[in-house]
């Protein structure tokens, strides 16, 4: 997969339209609003703004390598919540797998519920440190495929992966 690499200091950030997200190709479901990387910044980026789907899928993938060794990284997604945003009470999963097939995935839940109307937010897909053993491609992934409950509102910015303080 091509992405877009975007460095800021130590923070490497993979823009929406990089990312595979699930209908996002169908104006029904999912549309593009240019805007700002951040407030110093001239960059304009596409967000992809969620119209309504009931199979959220959001993922991508990273290679290791570009990063400084024995560095502890977080992924996070950024995204934020318009004031009408709707279904998310049931939580979405998270889940971040290294390059060593050995560890497990890491995986998690969370409710954005509390998160809308907010700013944009992080939402940590999970933290790994950089070494010769896990050196190679990482995937991350926000989805919520069981439900079938539909669900609208969220801005998905993009990930950025980022060292931990």
């Amino acid at each position: 997969m091509q992405y877009t690499l975007i460095i800021y200091g130590q923070k490497h950030m993979i823009y929406a339209r990089d990312l595979s997200i699930a209908w996002s190709d169908n104006e029904e479901y999912w549309s593009w609003l240019p805007l700002r990387y951040d407030i110093s910044s001239q960059e304009l980026t596409d967000a992809a703004v969620l119209e309504a789907v009931c199979w959220l899928d959001v993922n991508g993938k990273f290679d290791t390598r570009e990063l400084t060794p024995a560095t502890t990284y977080e992924v996070v997604y950024v995204v934020k919540l318009e004031d009408t945003a709707y279904g998310w009470k049931i939580p979405v999963n998270l889940k971040l797998t290294l390059p060593d097939s050995k560890k497990r995935p890491q995986e998690r839940s969370v409710c954005l519920e509390e998160h809308i109307g907010k700013r944009w937010v992080d939402i940590s897909a999970g933290e790994f440190v950089t070494s010769l053993d896990n050196a190679g491609e990482i995937s991350f992934s926000m989805y919520e495929t069981n439900s079938g409950c539909w669900k609208g509102g969220l801005f998905v910015k993009g990930v950025e992966i980022r060292p931990k303080n």
